[in-house]
């Protein structure tokens, strides 16, 4: 019977191993995950897009502003893969706003797996860290963090002075 027990062991923790590093390794590398349902990024390419799909995103939610140019038509690839696309347009420091936070939280809602895209991912981190603050509750280090590391980086002085009041 202790042998049963360690044949099963040998059998599926190496597959559950491989399962989890399989999932890890259908993500994009300049993609981080923030969540189980959230992954945060700059501008994805056309085949991220696809590799993404791989990975069980569902919804794409684009921060850029219609006059930030790619070399693809993101949106018409988005859903020709089945991808629900959101753009919420978020121009620059004047837009990491509170409003703007609450508005990305609707949108984020729901079982879906998201990708939460801008250029460089820093007014993805920026808006994230103000969520997570103002609407999660959690403390304005811990936010900063977060943001930090989906991607924010000239925006933290913006977002601390938002946050701190």
């Amino acid at each position: 019977m202790k042998y049963l027990f360690t044949l099963i062991a040998l059998i599926f923790i190496p597959a559950s191993c491989y399962a989890q590093a399989k999932d890890q390794l259908e993500l994009p590398s300049n993609f981080t995950a923030v969540s189980e349902s959230l992954i945060a990024g700059g501008q994805p390419s056309a085949m991220d897009l696809e590799q993404l799909k791989s990975a069980g995103v569902t919804k794409v939610i684009n921060l850029r502003t219609a006059n930030e140019k790619v070399d693809y038509d993101e949106q018409a690839k988005a859903e020709a893969l089945g991808f629900t696309y959101i753009s919420l347009p978020i121009a620059g420091s004047d837009d990491v706003t509170s409003e703007n936070a609450a508005q990305l939280d609707l949108l984020l809602q729901g079982n879906e797996k998201v990708l939460l895209h801008c250029a460089s991912g820093n007014r993805v981190g920026a808006l994230l860290a103000i969520r997570a603050h103002e609407i999660e509750g959690k403390p304005v280090a811990e936010s900063l963090q977060l943001g930090r590391a989906a991607g924010m980086s000239s925006l933290e002085g913006t977002v601390e002075s938002l946050i701190a009041n």
